[in-house]
C-alpha cells in the first residue's frame, strides 16, 4: 500500500510517478542559477587565492599552503556530518531547502571577508585570518551546495534527465567562473598595480559576495517550487551520534560510488595542484601580460559552453562512462603537452603566435572538463539509486558529501603540494608594492612541469579507476523500476534482483 505522503497529485500520482516524468526549462534555469555562487566561489580560491596571499600579502608558499590546507581539511571531516543531516532532516521545506536558505548569506561574507585580509599584521596572524575565514567559508559551502546538489539528483528518476539537469548546473558553474575571471583579471585588477592591486582583491571578494546571495536565492526558489517531487526523508529518522560511523562506512558500500570516489580524489589533487599555480603559470613561465593571461582563463571558461550541448548530445548515442573517459584523456592531454613542448623549445615565443596557440588549446581543456564533469555528476546521481536498491536507503546527500569529501581534501592536498613546489623550486615571495623578482632557468621550468604535467599524470590516475565502474543505462533501468515497485509494494526482507550489466 503506498503511503499518504507519497500521493502529492489530485489523480493520485505518487512521488514516484510524478518523478518519472522530466523537469522543465524553468526549474533547470532556476535551479542552475544557484551553481554560479560555486562557481565563483571555487574559481577565486583555486586561481587567485594562493597568488593573493603570496604575492600581495607577502606569505611564503608553505605557510600559505598549510594555512589553506587546515581548512580544507576540518571541512572536509564536517562534510559527512552535514550530508547526513540534510538527508535526515524532516520539516514543512522537505530535507534541503532550510539549509539552501540560512547557509546562503554568511557563505557569502566570509568570501568577502577572506580577500580583505588587513594590511600590516603579522605573518602568523595572516595566517590565522586565512583559516578563520576560509573555514568559514568552506563549512558555508558544504551547507549550501550539498543539499542543493541533492536536490537535483533526487528531483527525477529519468536517465538521460540527470544528464540534462547537470548540465545545466555544470554550465552555470562555468558562468561563475567566468564572471569571476572577468571581474577578477578584467575589472579589478587592471589598474597600475595589476594583480599586485590589494585593494582590487577586496573590491572583487565583496562583489564575488552579492553574486553568491543571488544564486542562493535563485537556488532556494528552485528548491521550493519541486517540493513534492523530492524525497521524504525515513520515518523515525533523525541524526544520531551514536549511528554516525556506521552510516559513513556504510557508503563504502557501494563499489560504485567508492570507484567514483578514487578518481575525485585522484582529480582534485592534481587540478588543486594546477589551480593554485595556473597564475603562476601565465605570468611567470610563459610571461603574458594580464589581458592575454585573462584571454586564456576566459577561452576555459567559455569551452564549457560548447561542451555541455556537445555532451548532451554525445550522451543520447554513448553511455556516461565511456564519454567520462574520452572527455578526460582529451584534458589531460591539453594540459600535458604546451609545458612539455616550451621546455623543448618547440613553443613560439612571439606573443601574437603563442597566445592563439594557447587560447585554442585552453577551450579544448575547458569543453573537456566539462564533458567529464556532467558524465561523472551524473554517473553519482545513478550510484546514489543502486544504494538505494541494494541497501534500501536514500542517500543522496552522504553521497555528495563523501564526493565533497573527497574534493576538499584533496584539492587543499593539491593546493598544499602546489604551495610547498613554489618553494622547493626557489619561487621568490614577493610582497604588495614589490616589483616582479626574475625567475631562474631551473625555477621556471620547474614551474612549467609542476603546473602541467605532473598535474595531469595524477588525474590519470582517476581515469584508470573509472574504468572498472560498471552501472549503465540498462542497469540503471532495470534499477529504477525495481524501486518504483518496492514503493508501491513494499516488501521487507525482499532479496536484489539480479540486474544485468552496463
Amino acid at each position: 500500500m503506498t503511503a499518504p505522503s507519497e500521493i502529492i497529485a489530485p489523480d493520485h500520482r505518487t512521488r514516484a510517478e510524478v518523478r518519472r516524468g522530466k523537469v522543465g526549462i524553468g526549474f533547470k534555469l532556476l535551479y542552475a542559477g544557484g551553481a554560479v555562487g560555486d562557481g565563483i566561489t571555487n574559481t577565486a580560491l583555486s586561481l587567485f587565492l594562493l597568488f593573493y596571499l603570496t604575492s600581495v600579502c607577502g606569505l611564503s608558499g608553505t605557510v600559505a599552503g598549510a594555512a589553506l590546507l587546515l581548512g580544507l581539511v576540518i571541512d572536509a571531516i564536517a562534510d559527512p556530518v552535514i550530508g547526513l543531516l540534510s538527508d535526515n532532516t524532516r520539516s514543512r521545506f522537505g530535507r534541503r531547502l532550510p539549509y539552501i536558505v540560512l547557509s546562503t548569506l554568511p557563505l557569502a561574507l566570509a568570501f568577502g571577508l577572506l580577500f580583505s585580509v588587513p594590511a600590516g599584521l603579522s605573518e602568523g596572524s595572516v595566517a590565522a585570518y586565512v583559516i578563520a575565514c576560509g573555514l568559514a567559508l568552506r563549512l558555508g559551502m558544504s551547507f549550501f551546495t550539498l543539499p542543493f546538489v541533492s536536490v537535483g539528483a533526487e528531483v527525477t528518476d529519468n536517465y538521460d534527465d540527470r544528464s540534462s539537469i547537470v548540465s545545466f548546473r555544470v554550465t552555470f558553474t562555468m558562468i561563475g567562473t567566468f564572471l569571476a575571471i572577468a571581474l577578477g583579471l578584467g575589472v579589478f585588477m587592471t589598474g597600475p598595480d595589476g594583480l599586485m592591486d590589494r585593494a582590487a582583491y577586496a573590491a572583487f571578494g565583496w562583489t564575488g559576495a552579492a553574486v553568491i546571495v543571488i544564486g542562493g536565492v535563485s537556488a532556494a526558489l528552485a528548491t521550493r517550487s519541486v517540493l513534492p517531487r523530492l524525497h521524504l526523508a525515513e520515518p523515525g529518522s533523525g541524526f544520531a551520534p551514536g549511528r554516525f560511523l556506521r552510516e559513513i562506512l556504510g557508503i563504502f558500500r557501494s563499489r560504485s560510488f567508492i570507484i567514483l570516489f578514487i578518481g575525485t580524489v585522484a582529480f582534485c589533487v592534481g587540478q588543486g595542484m594546477a589551480s593554485a599555480m595556473a597564475i603562476h603559470l601565465n605570468h611567470y613561465f610563459w610571461k603574458l601580460p594580464a589581458s592575454a593571461v585573462q584571454l586564456i582563463l576566459l577561452g576555459l571558461a567559455v569551452g564549457p559552453f560548447i561542451g555541455a550541448p556537445l555532451t548532451v548530445l554525445l550522451a543520447r548515442f554513448l553511455d556516461k562512462k565511456p564519454l567520462a573517459i574520452l572527455f578526460f584523456l582529451v584534458f589531460i592531454l591539453s594540459q600535458l603537452w604546451p609545458p612539455l613542448a616550451a621546455i623543448a623549445g618547440l613553443m613560439p615565443a612571439d606573443p601574437g603566435v603563442l597566445v592563439p596557440v594557447l587560447l585554442t588549446n585552453s577551450l579544448v581543456t575547458g569543453l573537456s572538463l566539462i564533458g567529464g564533469a556532467i558524465c561523472a555528476q551524473s554517473m553519482m546521481a545513478d550510484a546514489a539509486d543502486e544504494y538505494e536498491f541494494l541497501f534500501g536507503a536514500r542517500r543522496e546527500g552522504l553521497f555528495y558529501a563523501g564526493l565533497s569529501f573527497a574534493t576538499k581534501a584533496s584539492s587543499g592536498v593539491g593546493g598544499f603540494l602546489a604551495g610547498v613546489a613554489l618553494d622547493l623550486i626557489h619561487f621568490p615571495a614577493q610582497g604588495a608594492g614589490q616589483a616582479d623578482a626574475p625567475l631562474s632557468q631551473a625555477t621556471r621550468i620547474g614551474l612549467g612541469l609542476l603546473a602541467g604535467p605532473v598535474p595531469a599524470l595524477i588525474t590519470l590516475l582517476g581515469v584508470i579507476a573509472v574504468l572498472f565502474y560498471s552501472l549503465g543505462r540498462d542497469k540503471h533501468r532495470a534499477i529504477v523500476a525495481e524501486l518504483e515497485h518496492r514503493r508501491s509494494t513494499p516488501s521487507p526482507g525482499a532479496s536484489a534482483e539480479i540486474l544485468p550489466e552496463a
